[in-house]
């Protein structure tokens, strides 16, 4: 009898959530059309937190608050970014990337970390990333659990960045794949990506813009979506 009561009790709850959400909306974010739904409660219209985390305001659960943020955790030093998980796109309103593979490399003989990304045109004019503040290989950055940080550091490595990536022609919603090279001795792997983004350097002559006031990406490495 207890379970039955039990039972009644889950379905009541049901149809109270059932009432008290009046409808659901399609999300669309930054012109593109998202799985995940928006709810009008009351009148109110409810979007879920993935939404926020993609228009780059951190949310953080703690117990019965939820905390929302534009500047990224950790301190001051640490850039505020668009965060992502393993092969999920994150879009800046110019640019989609995601990052597809993370590997231990050989680089001239000594150990490194590979890193592929997609890198996919959001907007309808052929671009190239140098064009729109992407920063040179000394705005990548690998960091590890232990705090440690890695560049590209060989400048052979960095020339091949810069041609076949920053400075590659992207055409409206094409896509470049590439893999990231860090030289680096460290076994464990990286749990962060950094891209470096700086809106000042957009070229006003392009007709794009950014969505956000800060572009830069962030990739945990150690999680998946």
């Amino acid at each position: 009898m207890q379970r039955l009561f039990a039972w009644l009790a889950i379905i009541a709850l049901g149809l109270v959530i059932a009432q008290t959400v009046q409808r659901q909306l399609n999300l669309v974010i930054n012109g593109k059309a998202e799985s995940a739904k928006a709810i009008v409660v009351n009148g109110q219209n409810y979007v879920p937190v993935s939404a926020l985390r993609s228009l780059g305001i951190n949310a953080t659960v703690s117990g019965t608050t939820l905390t929302l943020t534009t500047a990224a955790p950790g301190g001051a030093e640490q850039r505020v970014s668009l965060e992502a998980c393993l092969n999920e796109f994150a879009f800046n309103g110019i640019w989609r990337m995601r990052v597809t593979k993370v590997e231990a490399i050989e680089i001239s003989g000594q150990k490194g970390w590979g890193v592929t990304v997609e890198v996919r045109n959001g907007t309808n004019r052929t671009l190239e990333p140098g064009q729109t503040g992407v920063l040179d290989a000394s705005g990548l950055t690998l960091a590890f659990a232990d705090g440690s940080t890695s560049g590209m550091g060989i400048s052979a490595i960095t020339r091949e960045y810069e041609n076949s990536l920053r400075n590659q022609r992207i055409a409206q919603g094409a896509s470049v794949i590439y893999q990231l090279k860090f030289d680096s001795p460290q076994t464990e792997a990286p749990t962060k990506l950094l891209v470096q983004i700086d809106p000042a350097r957009l070229q006003a002559s392009l007709g794009v813009r950014y969505s956000t006031p800060n572009p830069s990406f962030r990739f945990n490495l150690d999680c998946t979506r």
